[in-house]
């Protein structure tokens, strides 16, 4: 029987679904939503949150730097333009995680972590495969470096194995929401003679491996494209932020591609083909996400950009323009 979902604080609903799950994975809000990254920041400030959290395992961090991250948030002196190279040289040739939102989740655990005991300070675990820019001065050896050091989601999720689940310790995830689906999805192409076929232009995610692996993780979709309000025509009365459990409500029993509506690019044949959710084929909500955190419409939301000063620094656009460019993503110099 379908109800409709109900909003609960999500700082509490959160941690309590710590009580469960040694793993709790929430996306980070479409790479850039304030609000998203605002409720990150109460989640972490909350007086609760370490006692019941350990680890803190992102996307936006190279794993080459995690002993610099480690002495950052654990309060040590570390220069600037050393602890950039963190976020800055990650496996992404592009700004992605120069907006602000990114570094300040470092600061801000820096920050909760100056009033804490040794034993219960928060350790932010760097997910990124560990690539090393020093070592890559062309097109061929970024492809070597990124064969070199495995995909982006099976690199987390041994991290999480070994620092996390090993230590009997618990984690909260923030990753892009398509990092943590538990099952494939299906595809259809625009041209009409690949409608039919079936694309999986992702690996395995980050839950799905875990979840192989006999490990549980509660997941928490944060929709900022999507107005809910087309799914669930109360969700306009809600706080934000809110949470919602989905499973056996107009939310969880919706397509999935009504959350994820975008294209996606895939290479079928040499030639880049444009895909979109299989809304038929695809599992639907709520078997890839326990939960939604919602911020509020999408015309509320507002997006983090990388500084101007950064963004007009030459150095800094002689650095991205040239890995753009050894990736194929335009770009030169």
């Amino acid at each position: 029987m379908t109800t409709a979902a109900s909003p609960i604080d999500p700082i509490t609903g959160v941690l309590e679904a710590f009580e469960s799950h040694n793993v709790v994975a929430i996306c980070d809000g479409g790479h850039g939503c304030e609000q998203a990254y605002a409720f990150r920041v109460s989640l972490i400030r909350d007086a609760r949150f370490a006692h019941v959290v350990n680890d803190i395992v992102v996307e936006s961090g190279n794993s080459l730097y995690q002993e610099l991250i480690d002495r950052f948030v654990a309060g040590e002196y570390v220069p600037e333009d050393k602890l950039r190279q963190a976020w800055q040289n990650t496996t992404q040739p592009h700004d992605v995680w120069d907006r602000p939102v990114f570094e300040g989740l470092f600061r801000e655990v820096r920050e909760v972590n100056s009033s804490l005991p040794k034993d219960r300070q928060i350790r932010i675990l760097l997910g990124d495969p560990p690539i090393d820019w020093s070592k890559i001065s062309s097109a061929e050896e970024l492809v070597e470096a990124w064969n070199a050091v495995g995909d982006r989601d099976s690199c987390p999720a041994d991290i999480i194995q070994r620092e996390v689940l090993a230590k009997q310790r618990r984690a909260l995830v923030i990753y892009g929401g398509m990092h943590l689906l538990r099952r494939n999805l299906y595809w259809h192409a625009k041209k009409q003679e690949l409608v039919n076929h079936q694309f999986k232009p992702l690996p395995d995610g980050i839950v799905s491996l875990l979840q192989r692996q006999g490990v549980e993780v509660y997941s928490v979709w944060v929709p900022v494209f999507v107005d809910l309000a087309t799914l669930q025509a109360d969700v306009t009365s809600w706080p934000t932020p809110s949470l919602a459990h989905i499973r056996g409500t107009p939310l969880g029993e919706a397509s999935f591609a009504s959350y994820y509506p975008h294209a996606m690019f895939t290479k079928h044949d040499g030639v880049t083909v444009e895909i979109y959710v299989d809304p038929i084929r695809s599992p639907v909500m709520q078997e890839q996400f326990d939960a939604i955190l919602y911020l509020g419409p999408p015309p509320a939301l507002t997006w983090s950009q990388p500084s101007p000063a950064l963004s007009s620094d030459p150095e800094y656009i002689k650095m991205r323009s040239q890995r753009l460019a050894w990736a194929g993503m335009g770009g030169g110099g």
